[in-house]
């Protein structure tokens, strides 16, 4: 049985692993990541270019309970900014929003999962090097 799924979006075939596993994910290297953000900025000039949250909160999700990995959710804020919903999610792939943890006392107790989206933009929280114009330096 293989490892990988095909999908469509917009008529194109693409392929992926299966599954949500902590291993979901690999190094795509600086030329690779650099295309593609170019690619992005090239279809979306006036759009946000990147997204910070601090490694605190990441730690957090991931320190959840049955959490594999992040999903990251594509939302706008109320002022209409393009923004990340950061949420834990479980190896089967179904989010995780709550959990039960047992105390030091050996008590149940029901807890809420984080969803997190307060990130920096940039625009206007760049330093610099992130901006596309042929040549994206962000080394």
């Amino acid at each position: 049985m293989s490892n990988t799924e095909l999908y469509v979006v917009n008529g194109k075939v693409y392929e992926q692993k299966k599954g949500y596993s902590p291993e979901t994910g690999e190094d795509i290297g600086y030329e690779k990541g650099a295309k593609m953000i170019k690619r992005n900025y090239d279809q979306n000039p006036d759009d946000i270019i990147a997204h910070f949250m601090g490694r605190n909160i990441i730690e957090d999700i991931l320190a959840q309970p049955g959490v594999a990995g992040i999903r990251m959710f594509y939302a706008l804020n109320e002022l209409g900014l393009r923004q990340l919903v950061l949420v834990g999610t479980d190896e089967t792939g179904k989010n995780v929003l709550n959990y039960s943890e047992v105390g030091d006392n050996g008590q149940i107790t029901k807890k809420k999962g984080i969803v997190t989206g307060s990130v920096r933009c940039c625009p206007p929280y760049c330093d610099g090097n992130e901006h596309p114009d042929g040549q994206i330096g962000w080394a």
